[in-house]
């Protein structure tokens, strides 16, 4: 009699533990996350068309090409920073000469380089934001899959909007 006792507990503990929370499909969960993303009510229609599948070995190599444009970008503000600073001492020199005219040449070509370095460093940042998105879908690789690319269609109003958007594996929406 105890062994029935135990066996309708057992059985009582696991319908009650499944009768939890059904589980949403991968669409209903990408049109949920893609709401809260952006922060719309259920009474938007939403249009989502997963357009790209992003696997492994597309992200190592995309990490790895932004890696090298990183070091190659610091490497070239490295000798901007030096040839601005020649040009500059060329300027301090010139002038000290009384040569005014080549100073002020020089001056213009060491300015012309702090432009092209702040060229640069906003190439960086970008990569560095690049950089920062990769990873964040490396952290979430299921299986072969690193992330989706998808297209969004809603309509506010009169207003149209056609958005493509980044997830990761879990369908979170990225960028």
């Amino acid at each position: 009699m105890n062994f029935r006792f135990y066996f309708l507990l057992i059985f009582v503990a696991l319908f009650t533990a499944c009768k939890g929370e059904t589980k949403l499909s991968d669409t209903e969960t990408i049109e949920q996350n893609v709401r809260t993303f952006f922060m719309m009510g259920d009474s938007v229609d939403l249009e989502i068309t997963i357009t790209d599948t992003m696997y492994v070995d597309e992200l190592q190599v995309m990490l790895k090409t932004v890696e090298e444009n990183n070091f190659l970008i610091q490497l070239d503000i490295d000798t901007l920073s030096l040839m601005i600073d020649d040009w500059n001492y060329k300027a301090v020199d010139l002038e000290k000469t009384n040569q005014l005219i080549a100073a002020k040449d020089a001056k213009i070509k060491a300015l012309e380089y702090k432009l092209k370095m702040q060229e640069l460093e906003f190439k960086k940042a970008g990569f560095a934001q690049t950089n920062r998105i990769l990873l964040r879908l490396q952290r979430s690789i299921w299986a072969n899959i690193a992330g989706f690319e998808a297209k969004v269609h809603y309509q506010l109003g009169e207003e149209i909007s056609n958005l493509e958007i980044l997830m990761d594996a879990n369908f979170n929406v990225i960028d």
